[in-house]
């Protein structure tokens, strides 16, 4: 399964407007599996933050990611044998510092 299979780029630039962020799509997706793993792991982030991972229904009560938030970050993160995942290439494209 694909990652824009589980959320679509329509529906991330969606959420993106909505919460005031100037992003493309492709970026979108990679904060909003950032923002999954933090929230998984216990804490929170800003209010906007919050608001723009609220909308894509990830999380279960407790904040540990539900089925379909597992999902998403394994297909972000997880590809077959040497295939690199997305998230190395939209790190790569929109986190790159050197």
């Amino acid at each position: 399964m694909k990652d824009n299979e589980i959320i679509t780029d329509t529906d991330i630039q969606i959420a993106l407007d909505r919460t005031g962020f100037d992003y493309l799509a492709d970026e979108g997706r990679l904060m909003l599996m950032e923002l999954l793993a933090k929230a998984n792991a216990g804490y929170r982030s800003s209010n906007t933050e919050e608001q723009f991972l609220a909308r894509f229904k990830l999380l279960n009560s407790d904040r540990t990611a539900n089925k379909k938030g597992r999902l998403f970050l394994v297909s972000m993160v997880y590809k077959h044998s040497h295939l690199q995942p997305t998230a190395y290439y939209l790190m790569d494209q929109y986190r790159y510092v050197g």
